[in-house]
């Protein structure tokens, strides 16, 4: 069953460089691969065959190998010695010691990047899976880890979605090969976010003229101060400061969930520092007779944008996030609570006056 990667949107503030030096690919001018095949052409990763980059041609497993190698400058050594030190035997027997590819074969499986079939086989000439390109990709740079996931690519995938590393015009299924311009743009995210030391991607979407500069991630430009309460959360582009967080006493029922909204907001699952999902719960509306100034605190959630920084107090310690993205999804969907690394969801009811859907705002920490 094919299972569809529903790609999300935009997070940092990262512009991606000039689009001039994808013109050497007739092909390509004015795709969404531009930005990716102008970044890998300008580092020397691929080159175009009689000025075509062919970005819907289906990408071997071979080949992918080859622009991870490339792109990353920590292989350069390794590849260049078994380039003049070949070992005579193959690794899988479907692979040949004299071609092309052998030698970056060899320098990924030395780094644990590559482990093959069970029949001992690697088919070089297979086109590779979005799975397995994510995982290729993502092993490559040292992030993410095999933990915490139902299958050997989960919690890969999600960490690919958590980075931007999917463009959120692309529609990529488990299982089915990926195109020469589908990887490309990822390695090139993936490449950007890394160099660039950043949370994940921004897809500008602004058209043909693109700055090519990186903009650090903010830390603490509002000069926001850990709250005296033990628990608080200010977000100083919806005009909320120091508003009380509770963690429910009786979180089983009705009744223990809506306790802390008299006061402020509640919270559910993890916590600031913890490593995991923080759900933190407010209203977006209420009855016509409740006047309480908390009934709508979360009613104009929706307004926040990428980028947007939002700052936790927890016992004492000041914890600050980024606005990453932000999600509709049905009352009973409890996936976005799964899967590893630290992320702040707000969570309403949506749209206000209903609560036919939920409203999800996701923040990724900042690390200061």
């Amino acid at each position: 069953m094919r299972v569809r990667f529903h790609a999300v949107f935009i997070v940092l503030l990262l512009l991606a460089p000039s689009l001039s030096s994808a013109q050497q690919f007739a092909d390509v001018t004015n795709t969404r691969y531009a930005s990716a095949f102008s970044y890998l052409s300008e580092r020397g990763v691929i080159s175009g065959i009689n000025q075509m980059g062919q970005p819907d041609a289906p990408l071997t497993r071979a080949e992918a190998l080859k622009v991870i190698v490339a792109l990353h400058p920590g292989y350069a050594s390794r590849l260049q010695w078994f380039v003049q030190h070949m070992p005579p035997i193959a690794l899988f027997t479907d692979v040949d010691q004299s071609s092309w590819y052998a030698p970056y074969l060899e320098t990924t499986y030395e780094a644990g990047l590559v482990t093959g079939h069970a029949d001992h086989t690697f088919r070089p000439s297979s086109p590779i899976a979005a799975e397995e390109a994510i995982v290729l990709l993502l092993r490559s740079y040292g992030v993410g880890t095999a933990n915490g996931g139902a299958t050997w690519y989960q919690s890969y995938v999600s960490m690919a979605f958590t980075k931007n590393l999917i463009s959120s015009k692309e529609q990529l299924y488990l299982g089915v090969p990926l195109t020469r311009g589908q990887f490309f743009d990822m390695a090139y995210r993936l490449d950007v976010v890394t160099r660039g030391n950043l949370v994940a991607f921004s897809d500008p979407s602004t058209g043909p003229s693109l700055p090519s500069s990186l903009v650090a991630l903010p830390t603490n430009p509002s000069g926001i101060v850990p709250s005296s309460k033990p628990f608080a959360i200010t977000i100083p582009a919806l005009g909320i400061a120091d508003l009380t967080v509770t963690h429910p006493s009786d979180p089983l029922s009705s009744d223990g969930l809506l306790a802390p909204l008299r006061d402020g907001v509640g919270q559910l699952f993890g916590y600031p520092g913890g490593g995991g999902k923080i759900m933190i719960y407010g209203h977006s509306s209420g009855y016509p007779w409740d006047v309480s100034k908390y009934t709508k605190i979360f009613r104009k959630v929706n307004a926040l944008k990428q980028g947007d920084l939002v700052y936790v107090t927890y016992q004492g310690k000041l914890y600050t996030y980024q606005v990453s993205f932000k999600e509709t999804v049905s009352v009973d969907d409890m996936q976005p609570f799964s899967g590893d690394g630290e992320e702040l969801i707000l969570y309403t009811c949506w749209p206000p006056d209903s609560i036919s859907k939920r409203y999800l705002v996701h923040a990724l920490p900042v690390n200061e």
